[in-house]
C-alpha cells in the first residue's frame, strides 16, 4: 500500500514500530515492512503518535487511522491488523469485530458504506495459539449460511441460505484454504494443511475468539 510520504514519517513509523515492538512482525525480513494484530488501546496510542495530516489520509478507499482510532474507542473490543512501512506510514488493513458484537458490525458497516469507504470483503477469522504466538487465521471461502445475518443486512440483494443436512460433527465447516490474515501463504499446523470442523468452530466460538472480518485489499 503506497501513502504520501511527509517530513515526519520516518520519525513517526519509528515511534510507532518501538511502542508495538513486541507485536509487529517484520513481513520480508528486511526492516521495511511490519505487521501486527493490535488492541483498540495500542491503535489509539498510535493515533497519537501520528502527525495531523496523516491521521486523516485515506489509501486505496480504507478509512484513515483517525476513523478506525474513533471506533476503536466506541468498542474497546475490536482488535486491528495494522501495516507499518518504514519511513512512509501506517495503515489499517483488516479490523476483527468480537462475534457477539454484529449489531455494531452492521451499524459500522453502514456508516463506511455511505463514504465508500466499506471493507472489500466480510468473512470470519478465528484466534489459535500457534507455538505461542497469537495467530488469527481466515478461510479462503466460508459457507454463507455462517454470517447470513450480518450479510442480510449489509447486502441488499443476499438470500439467506436454505438449512441444509449435516454430514455429522465431522464435517467441514468451511472451504479451504484457510491463511494467516498477515499473510497470502496457506496455513498449515505441522506441515498439515489447516481445516475446522463444525464441533471445532463452536469449541472456538465458546472461547470467545471468533471475529467478525472486515478487511480491505
Amino acid at each position: 500500500m503506497t501513502v504520501t510520504a511527509s517530513s515526519h514519517s520516518v520519525h513517526f513509523t519509528e515511534k510507532v514500530l518501538e511502542t508495538l515492538r513486541g507485536q509487529l512482525v517484520d513481513i520480508h525480513g528486511d526492516g521495511g515492512t511490519y505487521k501486527g494484530v493490535i488492541t483498540s488501546q495500542q491503535l489509539i496510542e498510535v493515533a497519537r503518535l501520528l502527525p495531523k495530516e496523516e491521521l486523516e489520509v485515506v489509501v486505496n478507499n480504507i478509512p484513515p487511522i483517525k476513523d478506525f482510532a474513533e471506533l476503536a474507542k466506541r468498542e474497546p473490543s475490536i482488535l486491528f491488523l495494522i501495516e507499518v512501512l518504514m519511513g512512509v506510514g501506517v495503515t489499517v488493513e483488516d479490523m476483527l469485530i468480537p462475534w457477539d458484537k454484529v449489531e455494531f458490525a452492521i451499524a459500522v458497516y453502514k456508516e463506511l458504506k455511505k463514504r465508500d469507504l466499506h471493507p472489500d470483503e466480510v468473512s470470519l477469522a478465528v484466534e489459535l495459539d500457534v507455538e505461542g504466538r497469537r495467530t488469527f487465521v481466515s478461510p479462503l471461502i466460508l459457507e454463507d449460511k455462517i454470517l447470513a445475518p450480518l450479510l442480510k443486512e449489509i447486502y441488499e440483494d443476499f438470500e439467506v441460505p436454505k438449512k441444509e443436512e449435516e454430514d455429522g460433527k465431522e464435517s467441514l465447516m468451511f472451504v479451504k484454504p484457510w491463511r494467516d490474515i498477515m499473510y497470502t501463504d496457506v496455513f498449515s499446523v505441522k506441515g498439515k494443511e489447516y481445516s475446522l470442523t463444525r464441533e471445532e468452530f463452536e469449541a472456538i466460538l465458546a472461547k470467545g475468539k471468533v471475529y467478525i472480518r472486515f478487511w480491505w485489499d
